[in-house]
């Protein structure tokens, strides 16, 4: 009995080798993820989204080209009340025809007569001019200087001014009025340039209008930002100190806009004197009894000059002087009746 079951366990374990050895093994295709430590998985950062700025353009830097002068137009482009006279590039403004109060009864002309420097602004009263044109600046060095180079005008007696060594001739001084010229030098300028001296008359009327005002810019008291007058600067014994106006000398044309008349002319005070071409004689003015003949021994001068205090500079006032002196503080505007 011993041999049979010896033999059945023999076959029984080959019968187990054999299934062994047939066996397939089979391999994981799972991919294996070795991890030192665990990661908690971090969210990503959301942005908002937020407006964009907003572009503001910014000059880019172009190498410049060459271009043309700017040409310089005036304000009063298209009034028919202002011309730009080709000759001298003078610039006129237009006084329409019409009376006006000429002369006064102010107290200041009594003073000025006391004194016996000037001639009589009274009585009171009225005058018709027909239209002209005047000058809305008194005439500049340069513009003086361009009726020279033509040969029509001669040289100011004198280059220098109250202050200045080299006055006229000086480009620096190009824009202020021209000194140190006679009434013949003044009138010759203004043939030249087309034009007359202007009567008194002329002048008075577009220095204060028609309502018999007494300065150019009204009845207010004079102040530094009007005219050129003598004030803290002037060296005279009558200088005003308590006024300054930035000059103790001739100003530039046309730097006291606030000072402008009622048609826009200005510098019609202070600044320098400015010969007419009238003869002094008593009022009423009367433009036929020969005092606008010009041939008088005598000539009037208007405005008042940098070198006097305020009661010379009124629009009434009326000096006089032979025509053949020049001074520091005198010179001249232009009028035309075309």
């Amino acid at each position: 009995m011993k041999k049979p079951i010896k033999s059945l366990m023999f076959v029984l374990l080959l019968f187990s080798m054999i299934l062994s050895s047939c066996s397939t093994t089979v391999i994981s295709t799972e991919p294996t993820q070795q991890l030192s430590s665990t990661v908690e998985p971090t969210r990503p950062e959301i942005i908002e989204p937020t407006a964009l700025p907003t572009l503001i353009p910014t000059e880019t830097s172009v190498p410049a080209t060459p271009t043309s002068e700017p040409t310089v137009v005036p304000t009063e482009v298209g009034d028919p009340n202002f011309r730009i006279l080709e000759k001298d590039q003078s610039e006129q403004i237009f006084i329409p025809a019409g009376e006006f109060i000429m002369g006064t009864q102010d107290t200041d002309a009594q003073h000025t007569l006391d004194n016996g420097v000037a001639y009589p602004e009274v009585p009171m009263h009225s005058v018709y001019l027909d239209g002209y044109w005047i000058d809305k600046y008194e005439v500049t060095n340069e513009r003086y200087a361009l009726c020279v180079a033509d040969g029509s005008c001669t040289a100011p007696w004198v280059n220098f001014s109250n202050t200045r060594q080299e006055y006229y001739g000086n480009p620096e001084f190009d824009n202020y009025p021209v000194i140190m010229v006679d009434w013949w030098q003044a009138n010759a300028f203004c043939e030249w340039a087309g034009g007359k001296l202007p009567t008194e008359a002329e002048w008075e009327k577009a220095a204060r209008g028609t309502d018999g005002r007494r300065y150019p810019w009204g009845n207010d008291p004079i102040t530094e930002d009007k005219a050129n007058f003598c004030d803290v600067n002037c060296t005279r014994e009558h200088a005003n100190s308590a006024f300054d106006d930035g000059f103790a000398d001739t100003a530039p044309v046309g730097n006291y806009p606030d000072g402008a008349s009622p048609y826009g002319v200005m510098d019609m005070a202070g600044n320098v004197w400015e010969w007419t071409s009238s003869i002094p004689k008593p009022y009423p003015y009367d433009p036929d009894d020969g005092r606008e003949e010009n041939d008088g021994y005598l000539y009037v001068w208007r405005g008042g000059p940098w070198s006097n205090g305020t009661w010379w500079i009124r629009s009434t006032l009326r000096y006089k002087s032979v025509p053949k002196y020049w001074y520091e503080n005198l010179g001249f505007r232009c009028a035309s009746t075309d």
